[in-house]
């Protein structure tokens, strides 16, 4: 079960299990531990997991440690939600099918360790995806709202 992080409207992250504040550093320190996390709007009960994921990771390359390279970030933003979500699902299959059961009595504990950062960066890549996604369908429907009717008018709806 994740951990449950609540944001509340002054944009503090509350942790319901350590009961206190975290910031956004905490948060991906709490990540890279493996814990998995959920975060709830506390006014709407909206789940803003990917949201706030996608800020942790645009805070972590403003202190120069982005685990995405720009090349990647650039085909993120171009690709199409479809062809997007097929790679995703098949690197998800690739990676877990290197993941059985079996994989600690194969591999050392230090292996068996990078296997399980390389499934929480392909986790954290299918969220920054997915959020950038949502984002560009709002910012398309907010666009559609605002394009001039032939009449002159602003189109609101």
């Amino acid at each position: 079960m994740a951990r449950i992080i609540k944001r509340y409207e002054n944009r503090k992250l509350y942790d319901t299990e350590a009961r206190g504040y975290v910031s956004l550093q905490e948060l991906a320190t709490l990540i890279r531990q493996g814990v998995d996390v959920q975060v709830i709007d506390n006014k709407t009960n909206e789940d803003i997991t990917a949201q706030t994921l996608t800020q942790v990771i645009l805070e972590e390359g403003k202190r120069g440690h982005n685990p995405l390279s720009k090349e990647m970030l650039h085909d993120i933003i171009r690709w199409s939600n479809s062809v997007l979500d097929d790679s995703i699902h098949q690197l998800r299959q690739r990676v877990e099918s290197l993941l059985p059961t079996s994989v600690s009595r194969l591999f050392s504990t230090r292996e068996t360790q990078v296997v399980e950062e390389l499934r929480e960066k392909v986790e954290m890549l299918e969220k920054l995806v997915s959020s950038l996604i949502e984002e560009k369908q709002s910012a398309k429907k907010a666009k559609a709202r605002k394009t001039p009717t032939k009449k002159g008018g602003l189109n609101h709806g």
